[in-house]
């Protein structure tokens, strides 16, 4: 079992769902922030809550899916005589761990319209971008505009009421702290001042053209045609000969993992507000010990004469695969021609 840790300076209710309807949101174009809502809730079940292929959860078990392979091979490496380096083990360790990352990798850049990826999640964002103004940005659930304001109320009733210190709200209306943070990160993603804010200032493209570019420049593709013509697909004499030069190695999976994972905080912590792994664990938490066992051998001492006799029986268990075919074909011919 593993942990996937999720924080934020926002709560996950409001990452996901919202406490406040649009009527109660100070927002001037109600329209607008129903269709941002919509599919800003649409774009984080795809990156937090699908129950299959939430893309963080997705991330996370390759991270972990990695990071155990390079401590096997680490094992194996550092002891020639290690039971890792039987070939039985070593190629169905490394044959796993490709077709494993790979296909997962060709998965998150699918570009098709009938897919949770993280590439069509870009896609989608962009087709919907000029929804991303600053008022929806910052007060898409019930959080104020105008924070100072908020604020400078909050603070004078309760110097009215005599009142010690106390926790700012974190969400709602008299939530300012949020709303500041929120004002503060769409002017380093805009390059706006504060005294130049304006309700209707958008994100520009260019964070989109940026993320983009990582994804582009990631390897992903390069993997995924790999997988096309070798692993999802058996690719003809011409697909390979005008591939040939596609290659995998475990530094291009790490490398497109990497790009994929910060394509992914890009978009859900900074151009969505949601949720981010910069300050949490993306590798997961074992909920037990990964090394157990592995001080023991995988076959015990004079347990090869055994292994033989099952590794025979199994092989020709599958060479019976063949038997009878002339038989059976002919017997269905027969009876097709009565």
């Amino acid at each position: 079992m593993l942990n996937f840790h999720q924080r934020s300076i926002f709560s996950t209710a409001m990452a996901n769902e919202y406490a406040y309807t649009t009527a109660q949101c100070d927002v001037v174009d109600k329209r607008a922030l129903q269709s941002y809502r919509d599919k800003r809730r649409l774009w984080l079940s795809w990156i937090d809550t699908d129950e299959h292929h939430a893309i963080w959860n997705v991330l996370c078990s390759m991270v972990w899916t990695d990071v155990s392979f390079q401590v096997l091979t680490n094992f194996a490496t550092a002891d020639e005589s290690n039971g890792l380096n039987n070939s039985l083990l070593a190629e169905a360790l490394l044959d796993g761990h490709v077709a494993t990352q790979v296909l997962t990798i060709r998965r998150l850049v699918d570009s098709r319209n009938d897919v949770i990826s993280l590439r069509r999640l870009v896609k989608d964002i962009r087709s919907s971008f000029d929804l991303f103004t600053r008022e929806n940005y910052v007060c898409f659930d019930g959080m104020p505009y105008d924070h100072e304001a908020v604020q400078n109320n909050e603070m004078m009733e309760n110097l009215r009421l005599g009142n010690g210190p106390f926790w700012g709200a974190k969400s709602g209306p008299t939530a300012h702290g949020p709303s500041q943070l929120a004002h503060k990160q769409f002017d380093q993603l805009t390059g706006i001042l504060p005294e130049q804010r304006r309700r209707d200032d958008r994100l520009p493209r260019s964070i989109l053209t940026t993320i983009e570019k990582w994804l582009e420049e990631s390897g992903a593709d390069e993997l995924a045609k790999w997988s096309h013509i070798y692993l999802a697909h058996a690719g003809g004499p011409d697909a390979r000969q005008r591939d040939a030069d596609l290659k995998v190695t475990s530094t291009k999976i790490a490398g497109a993992i990497k790009a994929l994972t910060r394509v992914t905080e890009a978009v859900s912590a900074y151009v969505l507000l949601a949720s981010s792994r910069s300050s949490a664990s993306l590798m997961p938490v074992a909920q037990f010990n990964p090394f157990e066992k592995l001080d023991r051998p995988v076959m015990a001492v004079g347990g090869e004469k055994d292994a033989y006799v099952v590794w025979h029986r199994l092989g020709d268990e599958r060479n019976r695969y063949l038997d009878g075919v002339d038989a059976e074909l002919v017997k269905h011919v027969k009876a097709a021609s009565k």
